[in-house]
């Protein structure tokens, strides 16, 4: 049944490169085949101008927004790491198990929060004001910090804070509209334009449903290529087939609590952190 479940989801997320844009290109495309095959209409145009208007755009907020995605998996793969990290400080110093807990509980909070922010509307203030409880907490207990370990702590503190700004900002600025736009504009020009040139070259041979298929087929390339890249606008709404999995980054995500206390454990005596395969041993 979960199987069945997760299956149901996965075909969603790679259907929904199809959406309105295609269904209006496929108008566009029968429509105008109809039209030029029943009044014989031909025409003459330089594709290739029509082509580079296409590709060169959506290949580069193709590539653009690849890049955004993957630095997108760095900078939250920083943040899970230096909040874990910054656990472990906190779990090897002198503060009591109170203080502990309240951190703990304080690193879990920022860390949904954020993932929260990401995947729907969350606002961004929020997310900053709760990152900055870190600072309040350490300024509280400070007289308990060792001045080495505050260092440390601070540097993990910024790197947190990185990693959000970073995270923020790709969430709330894409690409730019402009260029895509071109492209729409471009395509749906291609979806008119083509059944006409089409007939110009082959003549009275071509059918009916040849000029649709052939059009059809080409544009429904295009606007895929196009809603491929809309969807990579945004990593992180978990709507398209290569969304960032937010769920993997989650504070102490894979980690169990006698992991986690373990690992605490080594850091306060001074050893290196082992790999988490080798608590299965």
């Amino acid at each position: 049944m979960k199987k069945h479940f997760i299956s149901n989801i996965q075909t969603k997320k790679y259907l929904s490169i199809l959406n309105i844009q295609t269904l209006i290109v496929v108008m566009f495309s029968i429509i105008s085949s109809y039209i030029c095959f029943r009044l014989k209409l031909t025409l003459y145009s330089d594709f290739l101008i029509l082509g580079l208007v296409i590709v060169f755009p959506i290949t580069f907020s193709l590539r653009e927004a690849f890049r955004r995605r993957e630095r997108a998996l760095e900078y939250l793969s920083l943040f899970k790491a230096s909040l874990q990290s910054l656990y472990y400080s906190i779990e090897s110093s002198k503060l009591n198990k109170d203080k502990k807990l309240e951190f703990k509980n304080i690193a879990r909070n920022i860390s949904e929060l954020l993932i929260e922010c990401l995947s729907k509307t969350s606002k961004a203030a929020a997310v900053q004001k709760r990152s900055h409880s870190i600072f309040t907490f350490i300024q509280a207990n400070k007289e308990t910090i060792s001045r080495t370990l505050s260092l440390k702590i601070f540097f993990f503190v910024f790197r947190i804070n990185d990693s959000i700004e970073f995270l923020l900002a790709v969430k709330r600025h894409r690409t730019p509209w402009g260029i895509r736009a071109v492209v729409l504009v471009a395509i749906y020009a291609f979806a008119i334009m083509y059944p006409a040139s089409l007939l110009r070259e082959t003549g009275s041979d071509a059918t009916l449903g040849y000029l649709c298929f052939a059009t059809g087929f080409k544009s429904v390339i295009l606007i895929s290529l196009y809603n491929v890249q809309t969807l990579l606008e945004d990593p992180f709404n978990q709507k398209g087939p290569d969304d960032i999995r937010l769920d993997d980054f989650t504070f102490l995500s894979g980690i169990t609590a006698d992991e986690a206390a373990a690992q605490a454990d080594i850091i306060e005596k001074g050893g290196k952190p082992i790999q988490y395969s080798e608590f299965k041993k």
